[in-house]
């Protein structure tokens, strides 16, 4: 009898010792179906890793990597782990960024500058400008600069300049005009586009342009009467005439800043002797060598025929400067208003 029951303890406790060993080769081949295999490409190299991790941080985080500001990891974070799966991990590089007049520093595992607008939800308008294009890579260091176009319309009136006319008139000397019609200024409405990019002006495109009220022109008439009677009763052909103001000069210290004795004393402009007649202008209005006659206009004498031979720092423009022998005539004549006809 206890030999019998040896002999069925022995075999009872063989059997779950090979129940053991059946429920732990078991487990271990349940144990390596629920792990993945999968690929990490990091840095360059490519780790193949069998886990039972569930998400692709989990991985990351029982392999000890790290990830910085600005990597990019692909498939996400939270993206769940499958047999095969190939992790790829983007390092982050620096480069700035100017938008419109803010600039920054980022930090980027973007490839191309498209890609980087988007991460950072950066929204384009239709005319904003950048630089690089976005299919354009960026790399460690590039600039990225958008440049923002806006535009703002806006209406303003304007003038519009009349037109002078002119006309001839027989009975008028030459070189002198009358106003028949006075001009006046019209009015237009303008609608234009003012550009900016960043905030700054930059262009104005005009978009459309109104006549509110029409110029009206101005009609002068012209003279056409070349000749003028002179004090002496000639008749003179004249190419035009000027209204101009007459001073008077001599040859004197006082006047030319010589004194006898000076090699220059008395000699003109054009290197002739002064004497009557001869009378100091502006060489743009009147050319030097041209004849004159010099008419006063104030019911005076005039000073006749003459020629123009000198010139004087103070004349200028419509300034003439006539030549009297002595200083008392200098001085009786003054200042005068003349006409100066240019003889032809």
């Amino acid at each position: 009898m206890q030999t019998y029951l040896s002999s069925n303890n022995a075999l009872n406790k063989k059997t779950i010792i090979a129940a053991v060993v059946v429920s732990l080769l078991l487990l271990g081949v349940a144990f390596v179906g629920l792990q993945n295999t999968i690929v990490i490409e990091h840095e360059g190299q490519e780790i193949q890793v069998s886990t039972l991790a569930s998400t692709v941080e989990d991985v990351l985080r029982k392999q000890n990597i790290d990830l910085q500001k600005g990597d990019k990891v692909v498939p996400s974070l939270s993206e769940k782990i499958e047999d095969g799966t190939r992790i790829v991990i983007h390092r982050a590089f620096e480069i700035k960024l100017v938008d419109g007049t803010n600039e920054r520093t980022i930090f980027t595992a973007e490839k191309n500058v498209e890609d980087l607008i988007d991460s950072l939800n950066i929204q384009l308008n239709e005319n904003d400008r950048i630089e690089p294009m976005l299919e354009e890579p960026i790399r460690e260091g590039y600039l990225v600069k958008i440049t923002r176009i806006t535009s703002d319309e806006k209406v303003e009136t304007q003038e519009v300049p009349f037109q002078t006319v002119f006309k001839n008139n027989n009975d008028l000397e030459k070189g002198r005009t009358n106003v028949v019609q006075k001009g006046k200024e019209g009015l237009k409405e303008i609608k234009y586009e003012v550009i900016y990019e960043n905030g700054v002006e930059v262009d104005i495109q005009i978009l459309e342009e109104d006549i509110i009220e029409s110029a009206t022109n101005e009609i002068v008439e012209r003279g056409t009467v070349s000749t003028v009677a002179t004090s002496r009763g000639d008749i003179s052909r004249f190419s035009k005439v000027i209204d101009m103001t007459a001073t008077a000069y001599h040859a004197g210290y006082a006047s030319t800043g010589k004194s006898p004795g000076d090699p220059y004393y008395g000699i003109t402009a054009s290197g002739t002797v002064v004497r009557p007649g001869v009378v100091a202008v502006d060489p743009k209005v009147i050319p030097l060598g041209t004849k004159l006659y010099i008419e006063s206009t104030d019911g005076t004498s005039s000073y006749g025929y003459a020629v123009a031979e000198d010139t004087g720092g103070a004349i200028k423009g419509n300034k003439i400067d006539l030549y009297f022998e002595t200083p008392t005539e200098v001085k009786n004549f003054g200042r005068r208003k003349v006409k100066v006809y240019v003889l032809e």
